[in-house]
């Protein structure tokens, strides 16, 4: 038999395209993913709703196929027409996982999920606004208002029994103190399959947190002295304001209220008893003060 140069050609080409084929198909790479599931062939007028809406799937495949493949169209479909009314526990086959061609199913966790099937309501709800962070000190929350105050739920029967009202996600209030206006979804719920609206508009209005305090041992401050007379007041005195919560503090009340005694009209040394005078404040109320004169030692 006589090989030509044709014949060799050929046969290095093949030997080629099979030593590629090996090396290729023999490096294989793992991917981890998050499967959304889907429930599929449901029975008109019910609702089949699962508490595992991503499922953990581990597979592999050829290198050059898990970096080209898109996996943002994986998902996991359970067919549930053949599941009777109530909560049935099913097992997940790596078959359910429709993966791109030349990708296998290595786990998935977890490898069973509990499907209701129900019947369907539609229902009105309440809605209810959930808050996170404090506003900024001195003020709290007005007023809320919610627009539409109430949404269309499409639901499992059995899953929604006693409940009265949805929650928003949370709305964010830290270090706010003007008004703000969130378009914000809702919480999500085992066995509500949609809500409509999806969004709801909250808006927030603030105010002036007001409250009152009692603050002991407060210095007093004597005024008007003659030159060459001193003064000490032996009296502590007890003030209770009433002020927005962030400047209730002693060192605001000494400097805004200023307490203080007019010993103007002492020519002598010797102990006298004077009544505490404080600034007028727009921002401070004093609602009482204990003793309401002091006695203040004049040398």
């Amino acid at each position: 038999m006589i090989i030509t140069n044709t014949h060799l050609r050929i046969i290095s080409v093949v030997l080629a395209i099979c030593l590629w084929l090996y090396i290729v198909t023999g490096e294989f790479q793992e991917i981890s993913l998050y499967v959304p599931v889907k429930l599929t062939n449901i029975p008109e007028g019910s609702v089949a709703v699962t508490d595992e809406n991503l499922i953990n799937v581990m597979a592999k495949g050829p290198k050059f196929l898990v970096n080209n493949k898109q996996f943002n169209k994986v998902q996991i479909a359970i067919d549930v027409s053949k599941i009777a009314s109530g909560t049935k526990s099913v097992y997940i086959n790596p078959e359910d996982v429709q993966m791109p061609a030349g990708i296998e199913v290595t786990n998935i966790h977890p490898k069973t999920i509990d499907v209701t099937v129900d019947s369907l309501v539609k229902k009105q709800m309440k809605v209810a606004p959930t808050f996170v962070g404090e506003p900024m000190p001195g003020y709290k929350v007005g007023s809320v208002v919610i627009k539409p105050d109430t949404v269309e739920i499409n639901a499992a029967t059995s899953k929604i029994k006693g409940l009265r009202s949805i929650e928003t996600m949370p709305v964010n209030l830290s270090g706010k103190k003007d008004p703000i206006t969130y378009s914000i979804g809702l919480k999500f719920y085992e066995g509500i399959q949609k809500t409509t609206p999806e969004f709801v508009e909250v808006f927030v209005m603030f105010k002036e947190d007001i409250q009152q305090k009692t603050f002991h041992e407060i210095e007093v401050n004597p005024v008007g002295l003659p030159r060459g007379l001193t003064a000490k007041v032996l009296s502590g005195l007890t003030v209770t304001v009433s002020g927005r919560s962030d400047l209730l503090n002693e060192q605001t009340i000494t400097n805004v209220l200023n307490p203080h005694i007019d010993l103007s009209d002492v020519d002598a040394g010797g102990v006298y008893k004077r009544s505490v005078v404080f600034n007028d404040s727009k921002i401070l109320k004093v609602l009482d003060a204990k003793p309401a004169k002091v006695r203040v030692e004049v040398q």
